[in-house]
């Protein structure tokens, strides 16, 4: 088997660790992006009524809202739920735009983290390389996301801001309490997702180091 030159064998490496953080918060986020979190967040004791809506047009919009975000309805089907005003409307066109791109590059970065794992693995004298690329890119991501989820539990609305500041331009995503985004989504749903999303992120960091830990101890030196 022709072995990669050390160039090569450096750059797969660091495709492994630099990639991770990505591809493990936007598959976590992709989970919390469903219909079935939004049901068992609604199913929730503790979780805010909605004033203007009954619980099944409130689960039902709410679900049809992430589906047109994830790109499984069009803009059209999202301005015939009848619910949005026209800067709730631009707001999610600009949360859909946004979404996209990141939902769209996360299975792309999946193939090139496993193309490079691969390539590394499938040579003894780089086997060692796959190792440290999976546990350096769990340490980058613990470190990323622990730095963040901090932020987030004891300064969730600080947070919050700088979260949509960077993302959406003016203020554009400030709304009213009666607006139909807050009524499907409040603050606490938005809590409740990032801190699941976190959880998700680092136990896969967790996971990824440990393998990648057991790896490098098998493989040849």
């Amino acid at each position: 088997m022709k072995s990669l030159s050390p160039r090569v064998a450096t750059i797969l490496q660091w495709l492994l660790t630099l990639l991770m953080p990505y591809v493990l918060v936007i598959s976590s986020l992709y989970l919390f992006m469903t219909p079935q979190f939004i049901a068992w967040q609604y199913a929730q004791p503790d979780f805010p009524p909605a004033d203007r809506f009954t619980p099944d047009q409130r689960a039902y919009n709410a679900i049809e809202t992430v589906l047109y975000t994830r790109g499984e309805r069009t803009e059209q089907q999202l301005q015939a739920l009848g619910v949005y005003n026209e800067r709730e409307i631009k707001h999610l066109v600009d949360v859909y735009h946004v979404s996209r791109p990141m939902l769209f590059l996360n299975p792309i970065f999946i193939l090139i983290m496993l193309g490079a794992f691969i390539l590394l693995w499938r040579n003894p004298a780089t086997r060692r390389r796959a190792g440290a690329g999976l546990a350096f890119g769990g340490i980058l991501t613990f470190g990323l996301v622990g730095a963040i989820g901090l932020v987030a539990v004891f300064a969730f609305n600080t947070f919050f801001v700088a979260f949509h500041r960077v993302l959406f331009a003016g203020d554009t995503w400030l709304f009213n309490y009666s607006d139909s985004l807050i009524q499907f989504y409040p603050e606490l749903f938005w809590m409740k997702a990032s801190y699941g999303i976190a959880l998700f992120t680092l136990g896969g960091a967790v996971l990824f180091t440990a393998l990648g830990a057991w790896i490098m101890r098998r493989a040849p030196r």
